[in-house]
């Protein structure tokens, strides 16, 4: 992929060969940089700044609303954008009096991500990190099997997998990996279901 940025004033970024892992448990992205300024420093700094508020673009705004969190990026700062940053590496670093370039990848925290946009109302499907642990899910089914089908169908949707335990009437108790509590939940409340948490048990009915 081929991408380049005109910034007006005094220095120039080119952005280029992104790479995104959006499948991933951990959300990351890759852009070689190459920025030009007064001082190899500021070109620096330049250059790391417009380059991972693009990636940040890039790599979420495929998990949200696009226009909703385009806004709400361009009313973040750049030093709190580093709040989301688990780790970075730099490749093929190259630096002058007044140019700097290099390969830049980030990695990002996916709940710190997730917490972020739900707070500021904003949809998103942002993937968990998986877990060995799992929570308990009760249901309450009016419908019985053709809800509990229907429920099991919006679990797949997003790759999810319910682990049934026991089915008694109009009621299951089943398991998911903590680590799809969130997903699963925004999943279930758009397909209009309601939920609660009971001391940690996730209930749930039409």
């Amino acid at each position: 992929m081929k991408r380049v940025l005109s910034v007006l004033g005094l220095c120039a970024l080119m952005i280029c060969s992104g790479l995104f892992d959006v499948g991933g448990a951990e959300l990351s992205g890759a852009l070689r940089v190459h920025q030009e300024s007064d001082t190899a420093a500021n070109a620096k700094i330049k250059a790391t700044n417009s380059a991972l508020r693009q990636v940040f673009f890039d790599v979420i705004s495929g998990y949200s609303d696009k226009d909703a969190f385009r806004q709400l990026l361009n009313d973040t700062k750049d030093s709190d954008l580093i709040n989301f940053v688990t780790s970075s590496s730099v490749t093929n670093e190259r630096i002058s009096s007044t140019a700097y370039s290099a390969n830049i990848t980030w990695n990002f925290d996916n709940d710190l991500i997730k917490d972020w946009l739900t707070k500021n109302e904003i949809q998103n499907w942002i993937p968990a990190v998986e877990s060995g642990e799992k929570f308990t899910i009760s249901v309450v089914l009016p419908n019985g099997l053709n809800d509990w089908a229907e429920l099991n169908r919006i679990a797949h949707e997003h790759n999810i997998e319910i682990e049934t335990k026991t089915i008694s009437g109009n009621n299951v108790i089943a398991k998911l990996p903590v680590s799809y509590r969130t997903k699963f939940t925004i999943a279930v409340r758009s397909a209009g279901w309601k939920y609660t948490d009971d001391g940690g048990i996730l209930q749930i009915w039409k």
